[in-house]
C-alpha cells in the first residue's frame, strides 16, 4: 500500500518538471523571436500556505512564473498574463491535481507581484 504511494509521488515530480519544461520552452521561444517582450520561467515555489488543499505538495505547491529579462511589465500586463493563465480550466486543474495550490507571478527581482488560490478558481472547497 505504501509503495503506491511513492511511486505516485514520483509520478507526480515527473508530471510537474514535464510541464514547466513545456511552458518555459515555449515562453523562450516566445521571447527569442519577439512576441513576448519579456523572458517568462515557470518554477515550483512555496506558495501560499493559506492556499493549501487535500492534494497539494508537501514542499513546494506553488506554480510561480518569474520575469527573467526583457523590459520590466507594469501590473496590468502583469495581470493580463495572470488572467490569461487562470482562464485556461484544463490548465487550472492540471496544477491542482499535481499538488499546486498558488499560482503567482513575480517581477524580475523575484517579489511576489500577485497570487491566485487555484481551488477558489474552480470553486473547489
Amino acid at each position: 500500500m505504501w509503495w503506491g504511494r511513492i511511486v505516485e509521488w514520483f509520478s507526480n515530480i515527473r508530471e510537474r518538471n514535464e510541464l514547466i519544461y513545456n511552458f518555459n520552452k515555449a515562453s523562450k521561444q516566445a521571447f527569442i523571436i519577439g512576441i513576448a517582450p519579456t523572458f517568462l520561467k515557470a518554477e515550483s515555489s512555496r506558495g501560499n500556505s493559506n492556499y493549501r488543499h487535500q492534494f497539494s505538495s508537501f514542499f513546494y505547491h506553488g506554480f510561480r512564473i518569474r520575469m527573467l529579462a526583457g523590459r520590466p511589465l507594469d501590473y496590468d500586463e502583469v495581470m493580463d498574463i495572470g488572467n490569461m493563465l487562470i482562464a485556461n480550466t484544463e490548465l487550472i486543474r492540471n496544477l491542482v491535481t499535481l499538488g499546486y495550490d498558488t499560482l503567482e507571478i513575480t517581477d524580475i527581482k523575484g517579489n511576489v507581484i500577485d497570487d491566485w488560490r487555484l481551488t477558489a478558481l474552480l470553486e473547489l472547497w
